[in-house]
């Protein structure tokens, strides 16, 4: 990560930003940063890695769970679009209101490969029709880890901040009926001491 030397008029804790910074300006940052990619993603165990391809009847979804959306069981088809590099795995996860980006709170999660920096549809089972929130995470290196390097989003695409990375469950919720729901997800990234779509 290349931090910027100016920027504009802005503060961070007790640093006036608009002039030269020392690295060391930046110590606060991180820990900002780290909060935010974790609140896209909980523990590994149990993630659904999908490698195979996926049916001829909806050849653009994939997933381990892509035969839910295929038939039209209660489902979501989660658009993830704005990949910085076609690199690494992007996870999604499903949560519901009493389990949001809670530790062990999660309902499911599908991690798949990154084969292309196009719209990738990754569909997610839901265990019935109901109100949910999805996060994701691209892992841009594969490391299975949160970097500073890596995206994230989450469902209906709330504006996300240094000091606001963990939007409410009452920005991300949407229904999912007796059918196959799409949800696009826009992915953002660290860019300057902004977080937002990934530059071209």
């Amino acid at each position: 990560m290349i931090w910027p030397q100016t920027v504009p008029t802005y503060s961070i804790g007790p640093v006036a930003v608009g002039q030269p910074l020392s690295a060391s300006a930046y110590s606060g940052l991180p820990s900002k940063i780290m909060s935010f990619l974790k609140s896209l993603t909980l523990p590994l165990a149990g993630a659904a890695i999908a490698t195979a391809a996926p049916t001829a009847a909806n050849a653009a979804v994939v997933g381990s769970d892509a035969q839910a959306c295929v038939a039209g069981k209660p489902s979501v088809q989660v658009r993830v679009s704005g990949f910085k590099r076609s690199a690494g795995t992007v996870r999604v996860v499903l949560y519901d209101q009493d389990g949001w980006l809670k530790k062990g709170g999660s309902l499911r999660k599908i991690r798949v490969p990154v084969n292309s920096a196009g719209p990738i549809d990754v569909c997610i089972a839901v265990p019935r029709p109901g109100r949910y929130g999805i996060a994701v995470h691209h892992d841009l290196n594969g490391n299975k880890d949160k970097d500073m390097s890596d995206g994230g989003g989450f469902s209906r695409n709330p504006k996300i901040g240094l000091l606001s990375q963990r939007p409410k469950f009452t920005q991300t919720w949407f229904d999912v009926s007796g059918g196959t729901k799409v949800v696009p997800v826009t992915l953002l990234y660290l860019n300057g001491l902004r977080i937002g779509p990934a530059r071209g």
